[in-house]
């Protein structure tokens, strides 16, 4: 598949659309050159020189796909991986209702078989029973399995591709039900994954894959979700004629809550599931006449749009670093790398970041270097702000600390408008 121009580095320009094989892109957003999102440093790694890479959005003149300009090699990403699925009570419960659904579409006397791709920590896989459900999960991160282990589910440490979808296939054969959780995003070769996903799916089985949504990345200007671990930013219609080539199509869809707004698409074998016609136009008319994410104006407006939030936030933080103001941060989240980076955000301007998952804790920012304390931290330094990074989170931090308010302390909202509280 030459769908890369290779370049000396550990990353590739991506020539061709990653949809439709189309040459003819053009880039709308430019965030510079970031660090890799999730490469929290330890202490000794503080000295050495990081790697930057380009991180710019391209358009799609034919199917309208939005993508990264530049592709970085996936085993930098993910072979360590520091982001736990179970860390955020939200999540889990995300993936209850979730798993709830997909038992409700298959409604089964039979025992079922599930591959989760990308499972992380085993979390989606432990709401279905093993007594209805033979699971088995993929991931390549070494660091994950033993945590899947724990809850019983058999966990194959490698990458998802068609060749190794042909090995899965030999030993467990097809699968009545396969999901990817925003992952698809993060796959290097989105053509090659869904020819894996095509090989192992039964006959009357269906691919649920949820992923982050364009439409509330331009409505609530999300603009930190983009990052080298996303290279694409999905919208329903050009997914349409995307799982087409794969002799698949999608038969239902939903835009829920997760990760700041996630579309959940649901597919089949062609002619195997009743599509839903009617809901499925509307969402097309939403997106081209309403949202208008088929015009590259759109992404070159909310460029600007992102610019003004960055210049009113530099403003607001520099008046509180010279009134001698203690700033805190919370949420070393992978998309807190793209904020800090491309708004010059770093450790003179906030003092210390807190985190609830221990895998990120006594590390460093990539890029700003600005270090990640437990969230007791708060209670001991006292900081007169909480800038709150993970601000898709907001409200359930701030309820987690009312203790916070009540020692007089102000919350910061950064989006997607600026909040203080």
């Amino acid at each position: 598949n030459t769908l890369f121009l290779m370049s000396k580095f550990d990353y590739k320009y991506q020539k061709k659309c990653r949809l439709c094989d189309n040459k003819y892109l053009s880039t709308v957003i430019n965030l510079n050159k970031t660090p890799l999102a999730n490469s929290f440093l330890k202490k000794k790694d503080l000295k050495k020189k990081e790697k930057y890479y380009p991180l710019k959005v391209n358009f799609c003149k034919k199917c309208a796909h939005l993508q990264l300009s530049h592709i970085v090699n996936a085993k930098s990403m993910f072979d360590d991986y520091l982001y736990l699925t179970n860390t955020s009570r939200q999540n889990v419960d995300h993936f209850k209702s979730y798993a709830a659904k997909i038992k409700k579409i298959m409604n089964s006397k039979q025992k079922l078989s599930i591959l989760d791709i990308a499972s992380n920590d085993g979390t989606f896989l432990k709401f279905f029973n093993k007594k209805k459900y033979n699971r088995l999960g993929i991931d390549p991160a070494k660091n994950l399995s033993k945590f899947s282990k724990k809850l019983g589910i058999s966990q194959l440490q490698m990458y998802f591709t068609f060749s190794n979808s042909k090995i899965i296939k030999k030993k467990f054969g097809r699968f009545n039900i396969i999901t990817a959780n925003h992952v698809c995003a993060h796959v290097s070769d989105l053509i090659d994954f869904f020819k894996g996903v095509k090989n192992l799916l039964d006959i009357n089985g269906i691919f649920v894959f949820e992923i982050s949504y364009l439409g509330s990345v331009i409505k609530k200007k999300i603009f930190d979700t983009i990052y080298h671990e996303h290279a694409d930013y999905h919208a329903l219609k050009p997914l349409i004629q995307f799982v087409k080539r794969f002799g698949l199509e999608i038969f239902d869809f939903e835009i829920v809550k997760a990760q700041g707004g996630s579309l959940r698409v649901y597919t089949c074998h062609t002619n195997s599931k009743k599509i839903n016609k009617e809901k499925i136009k509307k969402q097309i008319f939403f997106e081209k006449n309403i949202l208008k994410l088929f015009q590259p104006s759109t992404y070159r407006k909310f460029e600007k749009e992102i610019i003004k939030i960055k210049d009113k936030l530099n403003i607001i933080l520099d008046k509180l670093k010279k009134d001698k103001k203690k700033v805190a941060g919370y949420g070393a989240a992978a998309k807190t790398t793209t904020l800090l980076n491309y708004f010059n955000i770093n450790k003179n301007t906030i003092n210390f970041i807190v985190d609830d998952n221990p895998l990120k804790q006594n590390r460093y920012t990539p890029g700003t270097h600005i270090p990640i304390k437990s969230s007791n931290e708060i209670y001991k330094k006292k900081p007169d702000y909480i800038i709150i990074l993970a601000w898709n989170y907001a409200s359930h931090i701030i309820n987690l600390h009312k203790k916070f308010k009540k020692i007089k302390g102000k919350f910061i909202i950064p989006f997607p408008k600026i909040k203080i509280l």
